[in-house]
C-alpha cells in the first residue's frame, strides 16, 4: 500500500515538473524569436524612419512652393492685377511728384526743388512698401490700409463742406466790389468771410490727402511686389504632388508602426496558440481539471514574465509657471497634470521601479526628483500585496505634492529627458522602459525656443539641438507625451511642434507611442 502510495506521489511530481518545464522551455523559445525579430527589424526601422525625415522635408517644400504658386485660374488675369497694381502706383506717386512741385514753388529753388520733389514722391511708398514686405503682417497690412482709408474718406467729406460753404456763398450771392459814397445811404455792407472759414478745412483736408496717397502708393508697391513674387507654378499640379508624398509619408509611417510592433504581436499570437493548444488538449481528458490546470499555469507563467520584464517607469511633469493659468473648468493644467499622475500610479504594475521628476527652468542642472518608489514584484495570492503597494506610492504622491506649485520662469523640457536617459539606463535585457510626460511639450530657453515655432525655426531649433549638446539617447524607451495642449497657439503651430518632437525622438532612437492634448494614456502600462 505504501509503495503505491509512493508511485502516485512520484507521477505527481513528474507531472508538475514536466508542464514546469515545457512552460519554461516555451518561454525561452517566445524570449528568444521575440530578440531575432527586433534584432532583425531594427536596421529597417532605422531606414525608415531617415527616409520618412527626407519626405517630411519635401512635404515642407512643396508647401512653400505651393504658398508663391499662381493661384488657380487664368494667368492673364494674374498680369492684369499686376499691371493694374503698378498703375495704381505709378499715378499716385506722380500725382505726389506734382503736389511736391505745388509745395516748393512759391520758395523759388529752381531746379533743385524737383530733385527734392522726385525723391519726396519715391521715398514714402517705398518704404511703406517695404516695411509692410519686411514685417510681413497681415494685422500691420489692415492697419495701414485702414488708415488711408480713412483718410481718404474724411479729406472727402471735408471737401463736400467747402463745396456746400461754396454754395452757400453763391445762393446768397456775391457782394458787390464797388462802394459809392452817398450821405443818403447808410446801409451797411456785408463782408464776406468764405475763405477764411474754409481755409483751415482746405488744409486739412490737403494733409489726409497726401496720407491717403502716399499709404495708398506705398500699398500698391506692396501689391506689386507679391503680385510679382509668384514663382508661376501650377497650384493644382504642385496640391497633387503635395497629395502624393503626405500618402508616401502615412505608409512609410505604418510600416515603422508595423515592424516596431512585430515583435509584441509574435508574443501574444506565441502565447494565445500555446494555452489554446493546452486546453484543447487537456479538455479531452479532463475538462474539470484542465481549467483549473490551465488557470494556474496562465497565473505561474505571468508571474515570471512579469519578473523577466520588469517596468522602468519615469514620469515627468512640467512644473512651469506656464502651466498655473486656469481653462473653463477652473482648474489649472498643473493640477490636471497632478490628477492623471495619481490616476496612473493607481495602475503600477507589479515589479515596476516608478521615477517622478519635474521639469523645470533647468532640469539637467539641477534635477528635481520628486518621487522614487519600487512596487514589490509579488503581487500577493489575491493581489492583495499590489493593493497595499499602490495605497503607499499614492500616500507618498500626495504628500509631495501637498506644497508643490509651479514656479519654474522657464521650461527646460530638454534637460529633464537628459535625466531621463540616465535613469532609463537598461539593467536587463527584458526590462520594459516607459517614459510619460505631462507638459505642452513647449520648451523655452535661451538654447532652444519652441513658443513661436515655423517652417524655418523647425529645422534651426534641431540644429540648435545637436549644437547645444542637448540630444538624449533614449533607445528602446516607449514615449507617452500627454497633455500637448493647443492653447496660444494655431493648429499649424501645434503641428509644427509636434514634427519637432517627432525628429528629436526619431534621432533618439525611441519608440513615440502618443502625443495628445488628452492626458488618459490609450492604453495600459
Amino acid at each position: 500500500m505504501e509503495n503505491e502510495n509512493s508511485f502516485h506521489d512520484l507521477g505527481r511530481e513528474l507531472g508538475h515538473e514536466g508542464v514546469e518545464r515545457l512552460v519554461g522551455q516555451a518561454e525561452e523559445v517566445c524570449a528568444h524569436e521575440r530578440r531575432r525579430i527586433e534584432l532583425t527589424n531594427e536596421s529597417r526601422v532605422i531606414g525608415l524612419r531617415l527616409e520618412l525625415t527626407l519626405w517630411a522635408d519635401e512635404d515642407e517644400r512643396l508647401t512653400e512652393r505651393l504658398r508663391l504658386a499662381t493661384p488657380p485660374g487664368d494667368r492673364r488675369s494674374h498680369r492684369v492685377k499686376v499691371w493694374l497694381a503698378g498703375g495704381v502706383a505709378a499715378a499716385l506717386t506722380l500725382a505726389g511728384f506734382f503736389l511736391s512741385v505745388l509745395a516748393f514753388d512759391p520758395f523759388r529753388l529752381g531746379w533743385k526743388s524737383y530733385l527734392y520733389c522726385i525723391g519726396i514722391a519715391i521715398v514714402c511708398p517705398f518704404c511703406v512698401g517695404k516695411c509692410l514686405e519686411e514685417w510681413d503682417r497681415r494685422k500691420l497690412l489692415k492697419g495701414v490700409a485702414t488708415v488711408a482709408c480713412v483718410a481718404a474718406i474724411a479729406s472727402l467729406i471735408l471737401l463736400a463742406i467747402i463745396r456746400g460753404k461754396l454754395l452757400v456763398q453763391d445762393l446768397e450771392g456775391t457782394p458787390t466790389a464797388v462802394v459809392v459814397a452817398d450821405d443818403s445811404t447808410d446801409a451797411p455792407q456785408t463782408e464776406n468771410h468764405f475763405y477764411d472759414e474754409t481755409l483751415p478745412i482746405l488744409q486739412l483736408t490737403m494733409a489726409l490727402l497726401a496720407v491717403a496717397m502716399e499709404l495708398g502708393a506705398g500699398l500698391s508697391f506692396h501689391n506689386v511686389q507679391s503680385l510679382a513674387g509668384r514663382s508661376g507654378e501650377d497650384s493644382e499640379k504642385l496640391a497633387r504632388e503635395r497629395m502624393s508624398v503626405r500618402h508616401r509619408i502615412a505608409d512609410l509611417m505604418s510600416q515603422v508602426s508595423h515592424l516596431s510592433n512585430e515583435g509584441a504581436v509574435f508574443e501574444s499570437r506565441f502565447w494565445r496558440n500555446f494555452y489554446a493548444a493546452m486546453l484543447r488538449h487537456t479538455a479531452r481528458k479532463a475538462l474539470g481539471k484542465a481549467l483549473i490546470v490551465v488557470v494556474c499555469l496562465a497565473a505561474g507563467a505571468l508571474g515570471v514574465r512579469a519578473e523577466q520584464s520588469p517596468l522602468n517607469l519615469v514620469i515627468a511633469i512640467d512644473l512651469s509657471a506656464s502651466t498655473a493659468s486656469r481653462g473653463p473648468d477652473g482648474k489649472t493644467d498643473f493640477e490636471k497634470n497632478v490628477n492623471a499622475v495619481t490616476r496612473l500610479l493607481e495602475h503600477a504594475p507589479a515589479g515596476s521601479q516608478v521615477t517622478i521628476i519635474g521639469i523645470t527652468g533647468n532640469s539637467f542642472a539641477e534635477p528635481d526628483i520628486l518621487l522614487r518608489a519600487v512596487v514589490p514584484p509579488d503581487s500577493g495570492y489575491f493581489g492583495e500585496r499590489l493593493v497595499a503597494a499602490h495605497h503607499q506610492l499614492l500616500d507618498a504622491w500626495k504628500r509631495r505634492t501637498a506644497h508643490l506649485a509651479p514656479s519654474a520662469k522657464q521650461t527646460d523640457i530638454l534637460g529633464a529627458l537628459l535625466v531621463a536617459e540616465q535613469l532609463l539606463q537598461k539593467r536587463l535585457d527584458t526590462e520594459r522602459r516607459v517614459l510619460i510626460i505631462y507638459s505642452d511639450m513647449r520648451q523655452a530657453t535661451e538654447a532652444v525656443n519652441l513658443e513661436r515655432l515655423t517652417a524655418s525655426g523647425l529645422q534651426f531649433a534641431l540644429g540648435a539641438v545637436k549644437r547645444s549638446g542637448l540630444q538624449a539617447d533614449l533607445r528602446g524607451v516607449d514615449i507617452e507625451m500627454l497633455g500637448v495642449d493647443a492653447v496660444g497657439c494655431n493648429p499649424r503651430e501645434w503641428n509644427k511642434l509636434k514634427q519637432f518632437w517627432a525628429a528629436y525622438f526619431m534621432a533618439a532612437s525611441a519608440n513615440v507611442r502618443t502625443l495628445s492634448v488628452l492626458r488618459e494614456m490609450p492604453g495600459s502600462l
